[in-house]
């Protein structure tokens, strides 16, 4: 990054608008509307989602009758359910430092869109399995008109608002940064939520002081080696979500040890390839680790090894024969073996074919 963030922040007024990135959408802008009404549709469709997948997935006399209670389409329905509302509050965080009154910089407005498309591509992705599920009359046995027809009318009630949602993402007209240096001066969304955390702060009373000092702290080491390491910290980010979601999955599921650890390494390698696509595409950091070469294949690779640990899930009884085995006699050991196979593979394959390609040969910043 060209500045350290306290520099930034020294340089931003209470809006968080840096007065040195002069690229922004002046008061009484149109696009200013269309990109509010982007955003709250975004929200809408992303609280109704949430609505539908959490709770349901949590009652099991409504989710045992779902068409979509069975993989491959439960392990989809199981990732949206995290990745929806955690992309929502990540651009919400942004939204709050937007005030009608002032400029809206450009890098800002451009990150929140960014963000609603993330939002609104996973929630497309998970409604169009639900829908395959459905028509596909999966789990029918267990199908009841009033669980099932709930669900149902519940898809349909997300689906619409998801639609409506993007098309008010399509109405945006395009906006684009006439610098690209202007990038670089930018606050990332972990800067924003610092500012964000800081004025909040208010609400502490006699604590506020000790709490601004904390942030203060964090601001200057755990966010700074944060941007410095953007691709091991999603890594560190991803294995605590996997193992505080798997932990307490397989404590309620009753899970033995070993399928409790499978349960935690294959959250945290969907995560993983995740936060690093999404995180990068969004601005989640601004960093000055330019990663090309063997270096940028390699992240690449591992985002594909993730994303086919999530896909063996989804598809293992349909691969068991790789490993000489089937669904009824396949243990943990067998499982732990399809997803190291696919992982394994799956990276050979990437990172070879990038290199074939001689791909990414030349810096690549990322964070933009």
């Amino acid at each position: 990054m060209s500045h350290s963030h306290h520099e930034i922040i020294a340089l931003m007024g209470t809006s968080g608008q840096s007065p040195r990135a002069p690229y922004a959408l002046p008061v009484g802008d149109p696009r200013r509307q269309l990109i509010r009404r982007a955003v709250f549709g975004t929200l809408l469709a992303s609280a109704a989602f949430f609505i539908l997948t959490a709770p349901t997935k949590q009652v099991h006399v409504i989710y045992n009758h779902a068409p979509w209670e069975n993989d491959p389409y439960d392990t989809v329905y199981s990732f949206a359910m995290f990745l929806v509302p955690l992309v929502a509050a990540t651009f919400l965080v942004q939204v709050s430092l937007c005030l009608k009154s002032e400029p809206l910089p450009v890098s800002r407005a451009i990150s929140i869109l960014r963000g609603c498309r993330v939002a609104a591509a996973t929630m497309t992705i998970a409604l169009l399995t639900e829908w395959i599920a459905l028509l596909d009359g999966a789990n029918l046995p267990q199908w009841t008109v009033m669980q099932t027809g709930g669900l149902v009318a519940l898809l349909v009630i997300s689906t619409v608002l998801t639609g409506s949602a993007i098309h008010a993402q399509f109405r945006v007209p395009k906006i684009e940064n006439p610098e690209h240096t202007e990038n670089m001066q930018a606050s990332d969304w972990i800067g924003d939520a610092i500012i964000v955390a800081k004025r909040q702060s208010r609400w502490l009373g006699p604590l506020r002081r000790q709490a601004v000092t904390v942030l203060g702290w964090a601001d200057r080491i755990p966010v700074r080696t944060v941007r410095h390491h953007p691709v091991a910290s999603a890594a560190v980010a991803s294995g605590l979500f996997g193992l505080a979601v798997g932990v307490d999955q397989g404590i309620h599921e009753g899970y033995v040890l070993s399928v409790t650890l499978l349960t935690v390494a294959l959250l945290s390698c969907g995560m993983y390839a995740f936060l690093v696509v999404a995180g990068s595409y969004v601005g989640v950091v601004r960093s000055n680790a330019a990663l090309y070469g063997v270096q940028r294949r390699a992240v690449d690779a591992s985002v594909v090894a993730g994303i086919a640990a999530v896909a063996a899930l989804a598809f293992r009884n349909s691969l068991w024969w790789i490993v000489g085995t089937n669904g009824a006699s396949a243990g943990a050991g067998q499982f732990a073996a399809l997803i190291g196979l696919a992982i394994t593979s799956a990276f050979v394959v990437a990172f070879a074919a990038e290199s074939l390609l001689h791909a990414h040969g030349r810096t690549i910043q990322m964070g933009h």
